[in-house]
Parts: structure tokens; sequence; C-alpha cells
């Protein structure tokens, strides 16, 4: 059964356009809708994704699932003249950049030495635009052949490139990385955007890349059944959260009262 993919303006017409073509009872699989910036958007006004498939013919609908209950996570704690190295993994379009931008400045801005570790070399300009989003902290990002154990820095965040064990080369090159890096830590970057099979299948799919937390991004994107079904679908322990795409700001440790008031679906508007 082949995915389909559909983009309207918005998300709601989007999902129109889902329901024409496969029925009612179409399985999304993904949604999400990108807003540029609002003094874009009178030129630019955005674009909804929609990726579902059709339903299968007879198929019993199930009984809604219980949501589990959410485990957070420590947050990162370096330490002075120790080196601590983290390292965000994910699929494609998971928030991992705009992630490990958020952490970099929130880090610089309460005094720690931060570094950035840009290793995606497979998508056009991220190393730019994770450099220019954590410029006005203060924060050096580099190629991964600067990446030694010598750096001196208290904190080194690096962001990988969008993966999956079908890109043979890719996932290669990835876990050749993280051997040479050996991260304290391995965060699996997802969004809350995803459906809950997608979200299960990417956590199955990445667990040879060793990630022992989870940071979930787009909450402010989503509604509270939507946050409730993706902590349900979520193993790992949570330990940060997104919920906005600027920088910098809108990051949470899941321990955090900001964080564990998203997660809980209590308010979707907190800043």
């Amino acid at each position: 059964m082949l995915a389909r993919r559909y983009e309207a303006p918005t998300l709601e017409q989007a999902l129109a356009r889902v329901r024409e073509d496969l029925g009612p009872e179409a399985v999304v699989l993904y949604a999400r809708e990108r807003k540029p910036p609002r003094w874009w958007r009178w030129l630019h006004p955005g674009r909804a994704e929609v990726i579902a498939v059709p339903a299968v013919e007879g198929q019993i609908p199930r009984p809604p699932e219980e949501p589990a209950t959410w485990r957070p996570a420590p947050p990162i704690r370096p330490s002075r003249g120790r080196c601590r190295r983290v390292a965000f993994v994910g699929p494609t379009g998971a928030g991992k950049t705009t992630a490990v931008a958020k952490l970099a400045c929130e880090f610089r801005l309460r005094g720690w030495d931060v570094h950035v570790v840009s290793a995606d070399t497979w998508r056009a300009a991220a190393q730019r635009q994770l450099a220019d989003s954590v410029r006005a902290a203060g924060v050096p990002v580099h190629p991964p052949s600067r990446l030694d154990r010598s750096m001196q820095a208290d904190l080194v965040l690096m962001d990988l490139p969008g993966v999956h064990p079908h890109l043979a080369d890719r996932w290669t090159a990835i876990r050749d990385f993280l051997d040479g890096a050996r991260p304290h830590e391995v965060h699996l970057v997802l969004s809350a955007s995803y459906a809950p099979a997608f979200l299960r299948r990417a956590q199955e799919d990445l667990r040879e890349l060793g990630a022992t937390r989870c940071v979930l991004t787009h909450l402010d994107e989503v509604g509270p059944e939507q946050v409730r079904s993706a902590l349900a679908a979520v193993l790992l322990p949570v330990s940060y959260v997104t919920y906005s795409p600027r920088v910098p700001g809108q990051v949470a440790s899941a321990r955090s009262r900001a964080g564990a008031r998203w997660l809980e679906a209590e308010a979707c508007s907190c800043g």
C-alpha cells in the first residue's frame, strides 16, 4: 500500500483533499502545517502537508488506546572543564536543527561554553542555517572534521542529518560518526505531528543509533489529543519539548513546569 502526499494552503484544505481522494476512513500518517514568520506571510502564507493511505477494506477499528504515562528524562547537565558531548538523531523533518539551536542558545545564555557540530552534510546550507540561528548568542558552529576529544567546551551539541535504515550510505556515515564521536548522550528527535504508527516505526528503525531519550518537537502545531497520542507511542523518556520555530526560546525540559504543562496538554498557548 503506497502512501500519498497532499499539499494545500491550510491543514483543513489538505485533509479535505485526503477525504475526497481516499475516503473518510483514510489513515493519516503525517500532518504538518508550515507557517513562515509573520513579516513574510503577506507574500508566502505557508503550506500544509499531509501523508495518508487508504483504509484497509474490512478493517475493524481498534478501541482508542489509553494514554501512556510519559516519563521525564533528566535534562542535559554540563560541568565546567569536562566536555559533555550530546548527539541528536531522528527522521528528516523532525526538527533536529531547530532543537539543537534552541538548546545551544539556552545553555549559552546560562553562561556555559557551548559549541555545535553540524554533521548534516547532505542538506544544502544546513551548517549556515544553524550558524545563523545561534550567531546572536555567540555559539560557534563547526564541521564534523573539527570534532575531537581536545575540543575545549563545557558542552558540544551534535546535529546529525535525517536518517532511515533504507538510506544505506547515510545510515553508515551516521553510525561511523557516532562511533568516532562517542557521545555521552544520544537524543532521538521526533515530531508530535507524526502519526502514532510512524512514531513507533521510527523508534524501532533507529534503535541501533543508541538513543536513550526523546526530544518531542512541534507541540505548538498539534492539539491536546494528538499530544496524548504521541506520548502513548513514544517509548523513550522525554528530555525536552519545543513549541515554536523561534530561536532562541520556546524549549523546555520535560521536568520543568512549562514542559510538563505542554506534555500534559493542559494548555496549548503557553510561551
